[in-house]
């Protein structure tokens, strides 16, 4: 089965032919050798590029084992690759597999006929590193699992099940392989513990990795809640009796991050104008993997949604941030009381910023005037959104609100300007 990654794809055709090595990273098993090996190898194709003109070296298949020396890779793709006449696109796969590859990409992309596509697992290729190991020649392409629209178009069953399989699986590709219930729950736990927290381990040379697990499985459990290195520290120590400090739980965080498997959501003051240290929240890259450590417990279902409206805000570009708005108000008794309301996710992309709460269900009584005055109280004239977990046609009530329904909200890239 083909799934369309469009956006990825696009981004590849816009770098076609530029100077600049393309490096395509994000959490392992998220679709970055499917999308070079087959999408961007078939539009190539269709272009009226040659089979011989595409040279493609899979660094992690045994075929290609003796080119994981840096000058035997250079010596086959420069033989592969004679012909100084002739347009060649080498795609090398796995690249980490090769010791100190920088300087041989650097060498191959200095060839005026090579455009130079690379992929590499995140346990030994990191975005952070990657301005530094490329000396500014490497233009990055950062891909995630799949949203909800390439799900929802690549599902094969009843289309009404789509969203509740989305928030449950999430968007793992290789999910679609998988027929049966277990089968899903098997392979998303096969991903955690024997993929990402192995690699996590063994690049950061780990001597506890009881303590990384007991690490992940709190953050897994408090998705969407306000947390510090103290206070992480300090249930683990309580609830878990795991003796770490503050300073590891700052530097494990930091190595979940890393490795692209949860991403840090910053608070910011938005009267004040500046972002908070602490606490903060993390977000899962995936929010299957995420269901699949708590067992799918569903009793925070309202966490998990969240998670998806992060995941899919920051794979169209956006900069999200979480809210922090304070305001003064009068308690049942008169008195001037300081207060601090939340807005879920502020989304920024250029000059443009929106507000955006997320609800489970449709609020009412107290429950909707609190949820609602948190946007109705942020100043200025930037766009309010609410996304509701329930099926309806999006409208704009009188306050400015643009209430939109979850599954809309995900299924269409330029909902957030309707």
């Amino acid at each position: 089965m083909k799934i369309k990654r469009d956006r990825y794809l696009q981004k590849l055709i816009d770098r076609r032919h530029s100077s600049y090595i393309k490096i395509i990273t994000g959490i392992r098993r998220c679709g970055k050798s499917y999308l070079l090996k087959t999408l961007y190898y078939d539009y190539l194709l269709s272009q009226g590029v040659n089979n011989d003109q595409i040279i493609i070296v899979e660094l992690d298949d045994d075929r290609f084992e003796n080119l994981r020396e840096k000058k035997r890779l250079r010596e086959y793709i420069e033989t592969k690759a004679s012909d100084n006449n002739i347009q060649y696109y080498v795609f090398v796969d796995e690249v980490q597999m090769v010791k100190d590859f920088e300087g041989t990409i650097i060498s191959l992309n200095n060839h005026d006929n090579y455009d130079v596509y690379i992929t590499g697992s995140n346990s030994e290729f990191l975005s952070k590193d990657i301005s530094t190991r490329f000396k500014d020649r490497g233009s990055e392409i950062r891909i995630h699992p799949l949203s909800y629209e390439e799900y929802y178009y690549a599902y094969q069953g009843d289309k009404r099940f789509a969203l509740r399989d989305y928030l449950t699986y999430g968007g793992m590709p290789r999910l679609f392989d998988e027929k049966t219930e277990a089968d899903k729950i098997s392979y998303l736990n096969n991903l955690i513990n024997r993929t990402y927290l192995s690699d996590v381990v063994e690049r950061n040379d780990l001597k506890l990795p009881e303590e990384m697990s007991s690490l992940f499985d709190l953050l897994c459990s408090t998705t969407g809640s306000l947390i510090s290195p103290s206070s992480i520290a300090g249930t683990l120590q309580a609830d878990k009796h795991v003796k770490i400090d503050d300073e590891t739980v700052f530097s494990y965080v930091q190595y979940l991050e890393d490795a692209f498997i949860f991403e840090k959501a910053r608070r910011y003051n938005i009267k004040g104008k500046e972002y908070l240290k602490t606490p903060f929240k993390l977000y899962p890259e995936d929010v299957g993997l995420r269901n699949a450590r708590i067992n799918f417990r569903q009793q925070d279902r309202g966490f998990g949604i969240k998670n998806v409206v992060y995941n899919e805000l920051r794979n169209r570009g956006y900069a999200v941030d979480i809210g922090l708005l304070e305001t003064r108000e009068r308690n049942s008794e008169g008195k001037q009381v300081y207060k601090q309301n939340e807005v879920d996710f502020i989304a920024r992309f250029a000059s443009k910023e929106y507000y955006i709460q997320v609800m489970d269900e449709v609020p009412e009584g107290q429950h909707a005037k609190n949820e609602y005055s948190n946007l109705i109280k942020v100043p200025g004239s930037f766009k309010k959104i609410a996304v509701i977990n329930k099926p309806f046609k999006s409208y704009t009530d009188e306050k400015g609100i643009l209430i939109i329904s979850l599954e809309e909200f995900l299924i269409d890239r330029d909902s957030l300007n309707l």
